[in-house]
């Protein structure tokens, strides 16, 4: 069996202390843009939600990302549970500190190899929570053991307006990967943040 490399989840969990560095909920989500620019960049998950359900966010870091997406779509009359694991105990606490009544929803968990199961209607990652030439296989994997049937796997790529970065085509990236993209989104203003989705 595969599994991710140990440098890349190195990496990864030293995330927790540059995040939790800051009170900020934002910046410890690894955002430095302000509420603005945040909620630009971010809210266009949704146009992957076309109703209500449970949503888990892969590398949810303080749980404030699901927090959010949950009130704004409340905003647009849909219910939304969420759910979410992060491989960073710290941020996993703060995420069930944040979130009290959704304690039990948060989990310190890989994406790559998590097997909770259960499935969800929509489950969001980023496409680098895995290294490039592993991305195929993720989003087998996730397809497979955490989408449930009719349900709706959303990928994400976040550029950055600082150093002029675009986010990956994330759309073209599953139709190359010979997935049916059901959908796609961006946010920002030039975008800065790519979506896209498929049903399982």
């Amino acid at each position: 069996m595969s599994t991710l490399p140990a440098e890349f989840l190195a990496r990864a969990e030293a995330l927790q202390d540059a995040y939790l560095a800051s009170d900020d909920p934002i910046r410890q989500s690894g955002f430095g843009g302000g509420a603005e620019r945040w909620r630009a960049e971010r809210s266009p998950i949704l146009e992957a939600v076309p109703g209500g359900g449970d949503l888990l966010d892969i590398g949810c870091a303080n749980g404030y990302l699901a927090e959010c997406l949950v009130a704004w779509a409340a905003e647009r009359g849909v219910r939304l549970t969420p759910h979410g694991v992060d491989i960073g105990p710290r941020l996993i606490a703060e995420a069930k500190r944040r979130l009290p009544e959704f304690a039990g929803n948060f989990h310190v968990a890989n994406g790559w190899d998590w097997r909770p199961g259960r499935r969800f209607g929509y489950v969001y990652t980023l496409s680098d929570c895995v290294p490039p030439d592993m991305l195929a296989e993720y989003v087998e994997r996730l397809l497979d053991r955490l989408v449930e049937p009719g349900g709706r796997l959303i990928a994400g790529s976040y550029g950055s307006r600082s150093r002029g970065t675009p986010p990956l085509p994330v759309a073209q990236t599953l139709a190359s990967l010979g997935h049916v993209v059901a959908g796609q989104a961006a946010g920002g203003e030039p975008p800065v943040t790519a979506f896209a989705w498929v049903v399982r």
